[in-house]
């Protein structure tokens, strides 16, 4: 199949788009950065890299051309980061209208299907979490109304090798902090690692390698799975406090902590992820355990700290 991803330099999409081509697939990548995950691939006659965003049409219009499947990944993510880093216009501009554009100009060029990422149901109130939801409302209303294949797949927190951290790759135009990453280069660097709140609050974990194989799955399956919103995980949860401990078992050391405020936009929660139409859609269950993923995890940031700091 010939196919786009959106922002295919960044963490998932960047793993996404290898499978995609290991499996045979032409791929075109749009993106704000040309990261080292997508300059790999120059030189591969099945891969076409196109420095741009979401929100021209003209572009949006010519990386439609021919494709058979589109996979939207392209936002400004981020959670506190949407309101004391980012401009809240921006954000909900590129999250929303970026999205509604591409869902039209998929609809204009006979996409067969267009598979978007949207997050668990919180209630956090910040820019990401707001426009990540009308993004799943977007999906339904494209599928009901507009007669166009278009799946949710919902997603916890997802870890792995290339996913940013704040003080990660300065040429990326949005960098944010998530757990894993900035543990682990927090106490690389000598820091405590900061815990916002009582370090209870819960969500799933989940290696990206079970997220790539989902979207496979979801962009070649031949059932209806037009409007479907998919969650992809298991069910269990862990607060951050279980995973630091499960992190300083996986990497032999321990953690020094800090505990402070919350962050703006935040509360505590316990994000749920059901996995039953993840078996039901795509005949498919996670596969990594948390220590097998954080083990793997752990091999790429103590790389990317000596590549930063020599």
């Amino acid at each position: 199949m010939n196919v786009l991803v959106t922002g295919g330099a960044g963490f998932i999409p960047s793993h996404i788009v290898d499978r995609l081509l290991k499996d045979g697939h032409k791929v075109t990548v749009l993106d704000l950065w040309e990261s080292d995950e997508s300059k790999v691939h120059n030189g591969n006659s099945n891969f076409e890299f196109i420095k741009g965003d979401v929100l021209n049409d003209d572009l949006i219009a010519q990386c439609m051309e021919g494709k058979d499947r589109v996979i939207h990944m392209a936002a400004v993510l981020g959670t506190a980061e949407t309101i004391t880093t980012f401009d809240v216009e921006k954000v909900c501009t590129v999250n929303i209208v970026g999205t509604t554009k591409i869902l039209k100009a998929a609809k204009k060029a006979g996409v067969g299907r267009v598979l978007i990422p949207t997050t668990p149901d919180v209630p956090w109130i910040n820019p990401y979490k707001i426009t990540k939801a009308a993004v799943e409302k977007l999906c339904q209303l494209f599928s009901i109304e507009y007669d166009l294949d278009v799946v949710a797949l919902k997603l916890g927190n997802i870890y792995g090798s290339r996913e940013r951290w704040l003080e990660g790759p300065k040429e990326a135009p949005y960098n944010y902090q998530k757990i894993i990453p900035t543990i682990l280069m927090d106490v690389m660097a000598g820091k405590n690692f900061k815990v916002y709140g009582n370090g209870e609050q819960q969500s799933e974990y989940i290696y990206v390698d079970d997220v790539v194989e989902a979207f496979m799955r979801a962009m070649n399956s031949e059932k209806d799975l037009r409007g479907k919103i998919i969650h992809v995980g298991c069910g269990v949860s862990n607060s951050v406090n279980e995973i630091i401990a499960a992190t300083a078992k996986a990497w032999g050391r321990e953690i020094p902590v800090e505990y402070i405020d919350m962050r703006p936009g935040e509360i505590h929660f316990l994000a749920y992820l059901d996995p039953e139409p993840m078996k039901e859609h795509l005949d498919y269950e996670l596969q990594w355990k948390l220590h097998e993923g954080l083990v793997e995890t752990i091999k790429y940031y103590e790389e990317m700290h000596i590549k930063y700091n020599g």
